[in-house]
């Protein structure tokens, strides 16, 4: 397993995480939002046969690295920086998945807040993340619209897929989706669906993106840029 630090620099400190680690820190306490975080990013226990080896496998690798450590009565404790991962985690109020498509590639990010702790998982290999925080829900815009300018300017037929999700309302996310064309011209999908349930398609440019960015991430908007 990998693992890097930016002491030294303005970069934030990053670690990378295994989903089968993120998993073990989601059931160390099991809540409702713990249910929901598992979901929106796409988490899946371990098979039951292979339960009891898998979690063995996490726990000893997160105890080598200093994450967890075994308490006199048998408890595992998560270290500083494993309590507020798994803090944020199962106590999330709002989520945001970010998905990169070329072709049958893709590749996932997501932006979880929970209160004012913000934390951003950036899928590194299929089975991995490397989890950040964010200073702030104000740096959110900013950093979404990095992501999604850096990827579609890098080529034509890209497709960034975001989907925000509420704790008030778990079971009726907040889609929207920018597409650069062959063209390079770029298309927003936006609310509302039409009666085949496919969203909206409005013009969009690289400078307006910034905005549609923040008005789905603050107040849960998804709709044509303003003229």
């Amino acid at each position: 397993m990998s693992e890097s630090a930016s002491a030294g620099t303005d970069r934030p400190e990053v670690t990378i995480y295994t989903a089968y680690e993120i998993d073990f820190m989601l059931g160390l306490r099991d809540t409702e939002n713990a249910r929901i975080t598992r979901e929106q990013i796409g988490l899946r226990s371990a098979p039951e046969q292979a339960r009891e080896f898998v979690t063995a496998a996490v726990t000893s690798g997160l105890r080598a690295r200093g994450k967890v450590e075994r308490s006199a009565d048998g408890q595992w404790l998560l270290g500083e920086e494993g309590q507020v991962i798994a803090g944020t985690l199962t106590s999330a109020d709002r989520w945001l998945g970010i998905a990169l498509a070329e072709g049958e590639a893709m590749r996932m990010a997501f932006i979880i807040k929970a209160n004012d702790a913000i934390l951003m998982l950036t899928q590194d290999e299929l089975d991995s993340f490397v989890v950040s925080a964010l200073p702030d829900a104000a740096h959110v815009p900013a950093s979404v619209s990095d992501i999604v300018l850096a990827f579609l300017e890098d080529g034509a037929e890209r497709t960034v897929s975001l989907r925000r999700t509420e704790i008030s309302s778990p079971a009726d996310p907040v889609p929207l989706m920018v597409h650069v064309e062959a063209d390079g011209s770029w298309r927003l999908g936006h609310l509302p669906l039409d009666d085949q349930g496919v969203l909206t398609v409005s013009e969009v440019t690289a400078a307006q993106l910034p905005e549609v960015a923040r008005a789905l991430w603050e107040d849960g908007t998804s709709a044509a840029p303003a003229a």
